[in-house]
């Protein structure tokens, strides 16, 4: 049987494990559009081919089903990726200073207007490998392949369109305004309104405080930079800067509130797409997903407040701290599988003969945490040989709430043998009902520039490193239990099929531990005055999984080539920061960039 979890929906969960290249933001150059500089336009634009030096490890017999989906040789290209993204910011400071038109009736105001300025960003995105790929991506055959995991029989005709249209539909082209704010000073407080991305937290390539918007990780996949992933929210944002109280200096108080509907899981990475999780890329018509997104009112709002401060610290002399508390919408949907009590004879009405309706949601979740960010002074560390002042930064955070999967509630061969399942009507519905749980959460992160002469004789070498804690609090013991089928092992899982049983029809979930540690270390360095930046990521997930991705940047203003290598390896498929699921996506990649 299929995967009874969303096979489009559950996407971006922990293969945000491997988006840990460099970030790219907005360009921080930009060409003025009049005379006196106040609309200005940034442009950044790059063309970025990756291929694949890894077989993807697809199984699909009379046994088992597993791997990723669709089968695709080493050599073949996986991703012909165009991006373009236009920022014009309009500066109204000299209207309102001036009392120009309408600018003239904040002259009134009891306090001075400041900093008034609009933001909008278009982005446009463009996909090739399903137009002029390789034949597993760019045309159907891998579809008109595939079975029916009960029954061996192909998909219907008419399955097999829809879903690949589907996949043309999300992966193919994008072009959106992607971000469209105002802002302004009031006296000490700053004011930005429209849709827009809020980023809090301390951490790199793994996201603690960093929760605030969803990820896509539909369009280009989880190697794609986080900065690109993020989705802008419908948000009002508050910035009140206090200054000094007692011990505390810089104190600033920072509130917003986001009325949105948009979640990561939507639309979610389809079937067939080489970014696609292990089984879950399989297309089929036995999973019908059903998509519930929040509603874009006040009562289902997210929203919170950080205080930040600066504050004295004996023997270093300042650190930064800060609190924060807020209500979000994690990546991770909640999951609630149903069937029917005999759900392998019952398909649903409508579905094409689905036989397992996955209902998706986004419960809003909590999240509280404080951080901490300080340097020590060099003469500390200049006995060990350090030259630069290292930077050390932590970040402690609770999850109330959030999503939890265990197997017993995924696995319908499980959840139909419950004493109310039993009792229930033949044509009755079951179901495993969602879960969520709280958990704890922590990082500390070390920068540090360090001179090595003999490696780099003009500039100095980055060290980046974080180490990341997960404790999974009242998670689900990992004990046998009895399914429909014979005796599986229930505990905590992610949502993601280890493999399809076709023959036992057993579909064991991927583990995830319940303590998490999670290592990640950047180097890197320039080269003839910046124009050469090697640069140097590896990822260690302590359950299993390794990755290394060394690249070169090679810059001529205003172009910039990178190319780069993407090393996953694990034995065996496990969840925490998903690293494991990406073992058969080793690839290399040219990307040529132009940004003004």
């Amino acid at each position: 049987m299929a995967s009874i979890t969303n096979r489009r929906g559950i996407w971006s969960l922990a293969l945000g494990a491997c988006a840990v290249l460099v970030g790219t933001r907005l360009p921080v150059r930009a060409a003025s559009l009049d005379a006196s500089g106040d609309l200005r336009l940034g442009l950044r634009t790059y063309a970025l081919a990756r291929v694949g030096s890894q077989a993807f490890d697809f199984t699909d017999n009379a046994e088992v089903l597993e791997g990723s989906f669709p089968a695709s040789s080493a050599g073949h290209v996986r991703q012909l990726r165009y991006f373009t993204e236009l920022a014009l910011d309009h500066d109204l400071d000299r209207l309102v200073h001036d009392g120009i038109g309408p600018f003239a009736l904040t002259n009134p105001l009891p306090f001075r207007l400041s900093g008034l300025k609009y933001n909008l960003v278009f982005r446009s995105e463009y996909d090739g490998v399903y137009d002029f790929g390789p034949r597993e991506f760019s045309t159907a055959e891998a579809f008109r392949a595939a079975t029916n995991p009960l029954t061996g029989v192909p998909l219907p005709p008419e399955a097999v369109s829809a879903q690949r249209q589907h996949l043309r539909n999300i992966a193919v082209h994008r072009e959106r305004l992607f971000q469209a704010f105002v802002e302004a000073n009031a006296g000490d407080l700053f004011i930005r309104f429209g849709r827009q991305i809020l980023v809090w937290g301390e951490t790199d390539v793994f996201r603690l405080l960093d929760n605030i918007n969803p990820t896509d990780s539909s369009f280009g996949g989880f190697l794609i930079p986080l900065d690109e992933r993020r989705v802008p929210l419908d948000m009002l944002r508050l910035n009140y800067s206090i200054g000094r109280v007692g011990p505390l200096s810089d104190l600033y108080v920072e509130g917003y509130g986001a009325v949105d509907k948009d979640v990561a899981y939507y639309p979610g990475i389809p079937a067939g797409s080489p970014w696609a999780p292990p089984v879950l890329g399989y297309p089929n018509t036995l999973i019908y997903p059903v998509f519930t997104r929040p509603a874009a009112t006040l009562t289902a709002a997210r929203g919170g407040v950080q205080v930040k401060a600066n504050v004295a610290l004996p023997a270093v002399g300042s650190m930064t701290v800060g609190l924060a508390h807020y209500y979000t919408r994690f990546d991770l949907p909640g999951i609630e599988n149903q069937v029917h009590k005999n759900f392998l004879f019952i398909p649903f009405p409508n579905t094409m003969g689905a036989i397992v309706q996955s209902v998706l949601t986004a419960p809003m979740v909590q999240v509280s945490g404080l951080t901490s960010t300080f340097v020590i002074p060099s003469r500390y560390v200049r006995s060990i040989g350090l030259t630069g002042e290292p930077v050390i930064r932590s970040e402690l955070a609770y999850f109330h709430n959030e999503p939890r999967y265990s197997q017993a509630q995924l696995d319908p061969f499980v959840f139909i043998r419950t004493p109310e399942c039993r009792a229930a009507a033949e044509d009755a519905l079951c179901t495993g009902g969602r879960r969520v749980g709280n958990s704890w959460n922590y990082v500390l992160g070390i920068d540090h520039n360090q001179t090595i002469r003999w490696l780099n004789p003009n500039q100095s070498i980055l060290f980046s490193t974080q180490f990341f804690y997960k404790h999974l609090l009242n998670a689900v013991k990992r004990q046998p239990i009895r399914s429909q089928t014979g005796v599986v092992e229930n505990g905590e899982v992610i949502p993601v099929p280890e493999e399809v049983d076709k023959t036992q029809l057993q579909l064991p979930f991927v583990r995830t531990p319940i303590d998490q540690y999670v290592q990640t270390l950047l180097v890197t360095t320039s080269y003839y005055s910046g124009q050469v930046t090697p640069a140097m990521i590896l990822v260690y997930d302590w359950s299993g999984g390794f990755a290394a991705l060394p690249q070169v940047t090679l810059s001529r203003d205003p172009f910039r080539f990178t190319m780069g290598y993407d090393l996953i390896s694990a034995a065996h498929l496990k969840g925490a920061s998903g690293v494991s699921l990406l073992h058969d996506r080793d690839n290399v990649f040219f990307q040529v960039e132009y940004a003004l």
